[in-house]
Parts: C-alpha cells; structure tokens; sequence
C-alpha cells in the first residue's frame, strides 16, 4: 500500500475548480467574440441593404419622366387605350401615395400600412435609331441585331419585343405606343415596328390611336433624328415576407410580379421638392398627399428619401433601441434589432435647370 501512488480527492477537488475557472474565461471570452461578431454581421448587412435600396430608387428617380432627348416642356401624345390607368399613365414621370391606409386600384394589394409608394415611369434602356420617316402604321428603325427574352411565341429584334410599351422621340415630341409586331426588313438590316390596333386579348393595354404618321402634320412624322426606347412603369412599396414575415423592400415593373429587392426594409417615407417658382429648384418638400391634392407632379423636381432598416435577425442588443425616425422618436420597439435611418436626396435629371 504504501508503494502506491496518486493524488488525493483534495487535489482532484482542486484541480476541476481550476479547470472550471479557466473554462469559464474561455466560454465567455466565446460568447463575447460570438456576440462582437454577430452584432457586426448585422450592422454590416444593414448597411449594404440601406445602400443598396438607395441606389435602386435614386436609379429610377433620376430617370423619372425619361424619354431620350425630349424634355418634359415638350409635345407628348399617349396613343394607348386605358392611358390614365396607373400603368400606362405615361404623361406623370412621377407619382406617389403617402401614410396608405387605403389601397387605390392599380397598385399592389399587400403594401404595409402607414408606409410611403413610389411610382416612377420613364424610357430605359437602350435607344434604337429610326432609319427613316414612318408611315401611318410603322416605323423603321436600326436592326443591331441583339435579341431580348420575350414571351412564347413573341418575335424580338434590337432589344424590342413584341406588345412592348414603346416610345419614339426626337427634341421636340414623343409618342408612346404598343408594338402589335416585329419584322426584318431592308435585307436584314432595318425592322418594321407595327402599331396599328389588334392582337385580340393578349395585346394589352393596345392602342387607341393606330394610324399616325406620313401626313402633313409635323407631330406625326418622326425621322432618322429620333429613336425608339422601351417604357417601363415602376412601383417600389413595402411589404412583409411571405415566410419570414419581415418587412422587405419590393419591386414591380409594369404587370409582372413584384420582386423582393431587399429584406429588412421597415418603412419608406418621401418628400417630393416642389418648384414653384419654374427655375427647376424646389421652393419646398412636400408630403405625396399635398403634391396629389395640389395636381402638381409635374412641379417635382426631386425626391427626399428616407429608409428605416431593420436587421432581420432579433435579440441582437442587451436592451431595445430607440431610434428616431421621420421626425417621431419609438423608445420602445418590442425587439431587440439593428436599427438604421437612410436619407438621401434625388434630382430627377429631365426636370433639372
């Protein structure tokens, strides 16, 4: 017995409450880097969300209104049936509903309450050359050869697809219009751009006025100082993720689904910088109900954007954090989320001095 050897069960106590000790330090110490690491993760993709909304509304704000070279003190015609419906109103560049509690027609049926709707509309893309003066049913214009995805059984040539919303203009006027079809000619070199009425119901909105051009009026006659762009109406809103519940930024371009650009989007509200005064600066910023109630979009030369983002994860913080936003202060949230406020102003470039 006395031969043998080991430690006593006051050492063996002694040694696991050492260990325990040290452990302790290194889980905390874990936890804390954990924590420092999640904390940055969230702060970083809030941020990346901020700049990422802003420039996907500052793109389509500056082009608001768009329509090549033509400004917007210029002759317009809107030959498409149904042209004050929110999606082919292409005369307003610009339009907006502020605080929605009520969801007018046309817009999307799951904006967040309380939340801001822009709706831009404008030329995108790239331009195609007339090649020369139109008749009262075509266009010819520029065969670049580049094709784009269209629908089934939907020809497409420079970019263009049939029953695109197209626009035609020089410096002086523009006319918006429905390709019915699309066809090569000149040996391959030149299309046809149709937009006489028909098509039967897959042709939607169509066009009211299908016979324009080669008469003696000079607002009909677009030569080879014009060029054809495709229109596009954009609606950016706010609402929840249809899995996570979360609220996200979301995108619709003329009748397509909507598309979700940016989880983690809480709430959009705007100001439209009015210019009175007709210098093209704004002499004020206004709510989207003061602009609607004064019928003066076309005095909107630029837009204030504000953006409140949330982390999409919760139980970030030790506590809530309060946060003001849009001039009111929420000290208390209910979670425990990342919270940033995005402000940024936009000219709209066709409305410049």
């Amino acid at each position: 017995m006395r031969s043998q050897k080991g430690i006593s069960l006051v050492e063996l106590m002694i040694s696991v409450t050492i260990g325990l000790i040290l452990m302790t330090g290194v889980v905390q110490l874990f936890l804390s880097s954990r924590t420092t690491f999640s904390t940055q993760q969230a702060l970083a993709r809030v941020q990346e969300s901020g700049r990422l909304a802003m420039e996907f509304l500052a793109q389509d704000i500056r082009m608001a209104g768009y329509m090549g070279c033509m400004s917007r003190n210029m002759s317009f015609t809107n030959t498409l049936n149904d042209a004050d419906d929110l999606k082919y109103d292409f005369e307003s560049g610009i339009e907006a509903l502020d605080n929605v509690t009520t969801i007018p027609t046309g817009y999307p049926a799951d904006i967040v309450a309380g939340t801001d709707v822009l709706v831009v509309r404008g030329a995108t893309g790239n331009g195609v050359d007339v090649t020369q003066n139109n008749n009262g049913s075509q266009l010819f214009a520029e065969n670049t050869g580049v094709t784009a995805s269209c629908g089934e059984g939907l020809d497409s040539f420079s970019g263009l697809c049939e029953h695109d919303i197209l626009v035609v203009s020089d410096c002086t006027k523009a006319r918006v219009f429905q390709v019915l079809n699309l066809s090569s000619t000149g040996g391959a070199t030149e299309i046809n751009v149709v937009h006489s009425s028909g098509g039967g119901n897959d042709m939607v909105p169509g066009n009211a006025d299908s016979s324009w051009g080669g008469q003696s009026d000079p607002d009909e006659n677009f030569g080879t100082d014009s060029e054809i762009i495709k229109m596009n109406t954009t609606v950016y809103y706010i609402r929840n993720n249809g899995t996570s519940g979360q609220p996200s930024l979301w995108q619709r371009v003329n009748s397509g689904d909507a598309q979700e650009l940016l989880q983690g989007v809480e709430d959009m509200q705007l100001l439209y910088g009015r210019d009175t005064s007709g210098d093209g600066i704004p002499d004020s910023y206004q709510t989207a109900t003061a602009i609607n109630t004064a019928n003066a979009w076309e005095d909107v030369a630029s837009v204030r954007v504000q953006l409140l983002v949330q982390s999409t994860e919760d139980n970030l913080l030790s506590e809530e954090q309060p946060y003001t936003f849009n001039g009111t202060t929420n000290s208390t949230p209910g979670d425990r989320r990342l919270r940033q406020v995005f402000i940024n102003t936009i000219a709209i470039r066709s409305r410049l001095p």
